[in-house]
């Protein structure tokens, strides 16, 4: 499936680079900053060829474009936003968590300090909103241009409020799952339910953009959960993050809340979990509960439960052709990926 979704990665990072540039000399080395977390470029600015992220959110809006319908080239500029707006969260989570790696390399606070990522992070999140301006009016209404820079917006304000959900949850051991729930919905599927709504909506497909986006939205939680397992089980080499990264950190994820539910050891792991700092003793001996609790079982089980969700709410969307089923080939492989 690699081979047949080329054209599409190729056409958003083209309309990546066409947004993603310096106005001026003067501020050449603030978007090389950018260009540097998109993998474009090295910490000297020179030309590079880093990881650039699965782009999975593009993808999703151009083929849920076209399985609804549309002609996907002319959704590229909201692709493109979206691909930014996902960098501006993580530019900014890396702060946040204080995380000094993303992608197997520095991140761009841990090279040029905290102010140059904040502000970097911000003037991604402007680029977004200027890249979807460039929606062709000839061919897309000005009503569903309006109604689509209004989704991008919500989604990034709730965006926003999820992230400051996961911050209040770290070290709080009275998270329940529904809380849980209720966060990954604001952090992680919002984005990726706005991927496959917009899509829809830049088709022509206002009677179906409900069921695209449930389809995202399912999709977003599926992403999460594995996400989940990921940073705690995920092998660094191929994650690009510290091993363990949210036990050492002390998210509450879901294994860890299931845990803290089912464990015979959950008062321990409680325990573990209102320290300051933990040793990389004590995280192995968190790892070892979540394990002996079944942790990692009953993530993959639920996980499972909302792609099937997902894939039911993309039969209802009447989504069709070999677009379609590029979709549903991405919801299967996301219970499996390993970065």
């Amino acid at each position: 499936m690699t081979e047949t979704l080329r054209p599409y990665l190729a056409a958003v990072e083209d309309e990546l680079r066409l947004v993603v540039t310096a106005p001026r000399e003067t501020v050449a080395p603030f978007f090389n900053m950018m260009a540097y977390h998109l993998g474009w470029l090295d910490q000297d600015f020179r030309s590079a060829d880093a990881y650039r992220g699965k782009k999975l959110r593009p993808l999703l809006c151009l083929l849920s474009n076209k399985a609804a319908g549309g002609d996907w080239r002319t959704a590229l500029p909201a692709a493109a936003a979206l691909e930014l707006v996902h960098n501006f969260s993580l530019i900014h989570d890396d702060i946040e968590d204080n995380s000094p790696t993303r992608r197997g390399r520095p991140t761009v606070w841990a090279v040029w300090g905290l102010p140059h990522g904040i502000n970097v992070g911000d003037g991604m999140l402007m680029l977004a909103r200027l890249g979807l301006a460039r929606l062709d009016r000839s061919v897309v209404e000005a009503r569903t241009i309006l109604a689509a820079g209004i989704l991008l917006d919500r989604t990034c304000l709730t965006l926003c409020q999820g992230q400051y959900l996961d911050m209040a949850f770290e070290g709080r051991t009275d998270v329940t799952e529904d809380s849980y729930l209720e966060m990954i919905g604001a952090k992680t599927a919002t984005l990726i339910g706005a991927s496959t709504e917009l899509g829809a909506m830049l088709a022509g497909a206002e009677d179906r953009t409900e069921q695209f986006r449930e389809f995202g939205w399912q999709l977003g939680l599926v992403f999460q959960m594995i996400d989940d397992l990921l940073g705690i089980w995920g092998d660094p080499q191929i994650t690009g993050k510290p091993t363990a990264s949210d036990i050492r950190s002390r998210k509450m994820t879901l294994p860890v809340i299931y845990a803290l539910r089912s464990s015979e050891a959950s008062s321990e792991l409680a325990h573990l979990y209102g320290q300051a700092q933990l040793t990389d003793k004590q995280i192995k001996r968190a790892i070892g509960i979540l394990e002996r609790a079944g942790a990692r079982d009953y993530v993959r089980g639920l996980a499972a439960e909302h792609e099937a969700a997902a894939q039911a709410a993309l039969d209802a969307s009447g989504a069709r052709g070999p677009a379609a089923q590029h979709l549903r080939e991405l919801a299967s492989s996301l219970t499996s990926r390993h970065r």
